[in-house]
């Protein structure tokens, strides 16, 4: 097997590897990617890491149209990875599309919220996340649900609060459309 067949294999192995443990993890122990005012969920991850696996792996089969073929374990192999990658990779994606937003303000020592709505139908849900001052990892701290399919953070119907490293969100609901719960306390990590 050639050099740069050998890598490109490896790679692809090894992000499809990375797809199915990210899914994993994230429904083990939900959290998001936030880089500013960019938020990046699981799901998000998941397809980038999937079809770079992908790449990798079709570059691999190309370089090594010129050297043996591969035996059909190791076919059966990467066959089973790319179809658990691409139906972790679906599931979250689906699972974890819909909007996320940095509420504002954030606390006097840099703590954020950071809200994730979905909706599906006519049925609504959200999780609040902390992201402590200066990390980049905010972790789950709260859900509730909306009823219609009513994203209320998207819409500007809600009220953040702090008091100290402490703070408090009011997810509002329409006149239509309630909140359950409607009050979530949030602490900072390390406060």
């Amino acid at each position: 097997m050639d050099t740069a067949q050998a890598i490109a294999r490896r790679g692809g192995i090894t992000f499809l590897a990375a797809t199915v443990t990210l899914v994993v993890s994230s429904v083990a122990w939900p959290a998001v990617l936030v880089l500013g005012e960019d938020v990046t969920s699981a799901g998000d991850a998941a397809v980038v890491l999937f079809w770079g696996g992908v790449a990798l792996l079709v570059l691999g089969r190309v370089l090594g149209r010129v050297h043996r073929r591969p035996t059909p374990g190791r076919r059966l192999t990467v066959g089973l990875l790319v179809v658990g990658a691409g139906a972790a990779t679906a599931f979250s994606w689906a699972f974890d599309s819909g909007s996320t937003s940095v509420v504002d303000p954030s606390s006097a020592g840099g703590c954020r919220v950071v809200v994730q709505e979905q909706s599906f139908l006519m049925g609504g849900s959200g999780a609040v996340f902390v992201l402590p001052a200066h990390g980049v990892v905010a972790r789950r701290v709260s859900r509730y649900s909306t009823d219609d399919g009513y994203r209320p953070v998207e819409a500007g119907s809600s009220a953040l609060t702090w008091t100290g490293e402490r703070g408090h969100l009011e997810v509002l609901g329409s006149g239509a459309d309630p909140v359950w719960p409607r009050n979530h306390e949030v602490d900072c990590p390390g406060s």
